[in-house]
Formats: structure tokens, sequence, C-alpha cells
């Protein structure tokens, strides 16, 4: 069978918040998650929340479960919507590479536990961001839409 296009909506607010995180991280990766939701197949990301990994280093950024749940707790009270949830993570990489044989594994073996695709945004040093999808275990063709862009 083949996997069709993914679709996913990238507000400004989510690449905003990428960015301003890799700059105060000052050479360092940090990362978090994506929330947002689903739309008729379409990945809608409409917010970013930093998870702090105290041990992180220039090529190194663990998700640890306890913060994450806690950031995702939060961010979800915060944000009051009825829609949002997890849709992904996100993190930095301060040189200027895309997403790594190991990113690319942990966001497959992720998508095994949801019946949506989930969505991995990795910010270079040169500013940009590159983004994959995972669904059922295997990476998707994915086209990525900047509403606010798209409208002007």
């Amino acid at each position: 069978m083949r996997r069709r296009r993914v679709e996913v909506i990238l507000h400004t607010d989510v690449s905003a918040l990428i960015r301003c995180a890799a700059a105060a991280a000052e050479g360092t990766e940090t990362g978090g998650l994506l929330l947002g939701w689903w739309d008729a197949g379409t990945i809608v990301a409409r917010h970013a929340v930093e998870v702090i990994d105290p041990e992180a280093t220039p090529v190194s950024w663990t998700r640890d479960e306890g913060r994450a749940q806690q950031a995702l707790d939060e961010a979800l009270a915060d944000l009051n919507h009825p829609w949002l949830g997890y849709i992904g993570d996100w993190h930095t990489h301060p040189a200027s590479c895309g997403p790594s044989g190991k990113d690319e594994h942990s966001i497959r073996r992720a998508s095994h536990e949801y019946d949506q695709p989930l969505l991995l945004l990795v910010h270079r040093a040169d500013d940009e961001i590159e983004a994959r999808v995972a669904h059922q275990g295997k990476i998707c063709a994915l086209t990525i839409h900047h509403p606010q862009r798209d409208a002007s």
C-alpha cells in the first residue's frame, strides 16, 4: 500500500518559539513537544513547548518523560483549547544538519503508539527547520504549509 503525502500546517508561533529557544540555547541542543491536532489527515501544529534537558550538549538533547508530561499537562491547562494534544517533537541542531538517523528512528518508533501520524521538526544552525512525519513506523512524504506566509 502506498502512503499518501501528509499535509502539515505549521503556525508561525511554533517556528518562532523553536527559533527563540535555539538562540537562547547558545550552541547546545534543546527541544520539546509539538501541540496541535489532526484534521482529515492534516497535522495542524499550533504550539511548541520547550522541555529542558539539564544534561543537553551540542550534539544531544534527551526528552525526559516526566518533564515532558509535566510540560504537556501545564501547556494544555494554560492554553485550554479542546482540540490541542501531543502531535510530535521538535529539537535543535547547533550544526547545519537536519534530522539524524537516530531522530528518524525515534519518531518512527513513537508513531506505532498513535493512530495518526507524528511530526518531528529539527531546527538547524542555518535557521532552517526540517520536518519528518512518521505513521505506523514509516517515514512519509509531507508538504508544509505556513498559513501566515501563504496569506501574504
